[in-house]
C-alpha cells in the first residue's frame, strides 16, 4: 500500500484536489522522470512516493515541496520550522569579499593581467 497524505489521498488524488481537474497519469510520470511501467509498479510500493519523487512533482506543477512532505508524513511541520529557523541562522554567517584595487592590476588597453587575477571566494569551482 503507498502512502498517503494526511486525509487518505494517494498522490494522484491529492494532485488532482490541488490542481482543480484530473491531471493526466502521464503528466505524473513525466514529472517523475520514469517510463509508464515504472511509474505504475511504483505506485504500487509501500515507499511511493519518496522525497524525491515529491520533489520533482512539487517543481514540475510549481507546488510546496516542504507541504508535500508534511502531508505524506516525510517531515513535521515542526522539523520544516526547525529547518527554516537553522537556514535563516546560517545567513547571517555569509562571508563578504573585500574590494580589490583594479587600478594595479590594469593594463594600459584597460583589460587585466592574467598573472594578476585570483581567484573569486564566492564563485563555485567548475
Amino acid at each position: 500500500m503507498p502512502r498517503t497524505d494526511e486525509n487518505g489521498r494517494q498522490l494522484k488524488a491529492l494532485l488532482d484536489y490541488l490542481l482543480d481537474g484530473e491531471i493526466d497519469s502521464k503528466d505524473l510520470f513525466d514529472a517523475l522522470g520514469v517510463s509508464s511501467s515504472t511509474y505504475y509498479r511504483r505506485i504500487k510500493e509501500t515507499d511511493y512516493p519518496n522525497a524525491e519523487e515529491l520533489r520533482r512533482v512539487a517543481d514540475r506543477f510549481d507546488l510546496s515541496y516542504p507541504d508535500l512532505q508534511v502531508q505524506f508524513g516525510l517531515m513535521s511541520r515542526q522539523e520544516v520550522w526547525n529547518y527554516v529557523r537553522a537556514a535563516e541562522s546560517d545567513q547571517t554567517g555569509v562571508s563578504t569579499l573585500q574590494p580589490t584595487n583594479l587600478a594595479a592590476t590594469t593594463t594600459v588597453a584597460g583589460t587585466r593581467k592574467l598573472a594578476d587575477l585570483t581567484p573569486r571566494l564566492d564563485a563555485p569551482p567548475l
